[in-house]
């Protein structure tokens, strides 16, 4: 039985919460909040981006991403240093900040690694794409563009 838009979409948005929820899990098994986990997860991915890009770009609300931050620095996890301006800073691991993360993320990629071989590399790479296409799609509707 084919299922209607809104049962697909329901399902759709039912697995990406769930997705949110299992890296809140893991966060969780290594002793840190879900937002100081995507945190550490974007400065592995995107070293030297600003507090503004890792809200932006992970959807954190740039208060918790702030508060994430300043959390790391005064456990000496992160550094900042001078950006295009004065107001920017970029983030940067600090060798500390490295080994904290490390265990936690370890097992996040992982844990994705197995998840992709399992469902297999060309059906995941298809599903990458029509996340990614339904997303600009659905933007552009929203916004009016």
């Amino acid at each position: 039985m084919d299922m209607t838009v809104r049962q697909q979409m329901k399902e759709l948005c039912s697995c990406l919460c769930r997705q949110d929820e299992l890296y809140a899990t893991l966060a969780r098994r290594h002793g840190m909040s879900f937002h100081t986990a995507l945190t550490l997860y974007a400065l592995d991915q995107d070293e030297g981006c600003t507090q503004k890009q890792i809200a932006e770009n992970w959807l954190i609300p740039k208060q918790t991403v702030n508060t994430v931050v300043k959390d790391l620095e005064r456990r000496g996890y992160v550094s900042l240093r001078a950006g295009r301006d004065q107001k920017e800073k970029l983030v940067d691991l600090t060798p500390a900040g490295r080994a904290f993360a490390a265990p936690c993320l370890r097992e996040i990629y992982e844990l994705e690694d197995r998840a992709v071989d399992a469902m297999g590399q060309e059906r995941f790479r298809e599903m990458v794409e029509a996340n990614t296409a339904f997303t600009r799609a659905f933007a552009r509707e929203v916004h009016g563009v």
